[in-house]
């Protein structure tokens, strides 16, 4: 038995890195993005006879809608060597700034959303998985993650963690790519 729900929100991106730069999307541009997680336990979990819930739909989403209502609903994605973040920061300093090496792609964003989510449940339950995730860039592109996004996704030292891997509200690591 799995539990889903979708989100949406609006963002910004473009791409400036390889085959990338000097397509149509090097230019800054937004979409109406949606995100839909889908979550399950690691185990069979038993109704309870009483409740005969998983988990209440409410304990799941909380703190993943708050990190997408108040730090991904409309910032800006940027590859952290675009040379626009730098313009940025300093004439937007409290902007919503989400930052992933390489160009934001909706791979990526996929990926880095999944973790990030697996983040959260963690703090709930540590059966809890999410066990796949869909973002919907636009009406007919979509990208559907299911595996580990550690497989996809840089990596720090132990000691390190990016973003992504925090159950904080963080979007960003910007000392970390210096």
């Amino acid at each position: 038995m799995e539990m889903r729900f979708r989100r949406k929100f609006e963002a910004a991106h473009r791409f400036i890195a390889g085959e990338n730069a000097g397509t149509l999307c090097s230019q800054p541009h937004g979409h109406t993005w949606f995100v839909t997680v889908t979550l399950g336990y690691r185990k069979p979990k038993h109704l309870s006879g009483f409740t005969n819930t998983l988990l209440p739909f409410e304990t799941a989403k909380k703190k993943w809608h708050q990190w997408i209502d108040q730090n991904v609903d409309h910032c800006f994605m940027y590859n952290s060597k675009d040379p626009l973040l730098e313009f940025m920061l300093k004439e937007n300093p409290n902007g919503r700034h989400l930052v992933v090496q390489g160009d934001p792609t909706t791979e990526v964003i996929a990926a880095t959303f999944k973790a990030k989510f697996q983040s959260f449940l963690n703090e709930i339950d540590t059966d809890l998985v999410c066990t796949s995730i869909l973002i919907d860039e636009t009406q007919t592109n979509s990208i559907l993650f299911e595996g580990d996004p550690q497989e996809h996704l840089p990596r720090m030292s132990p000691s390190q963690s990016y973003w992504w891997n925090r159950p904080d509200f963080s979007t960003n690591d910007l000392v970390s790519f210096a």
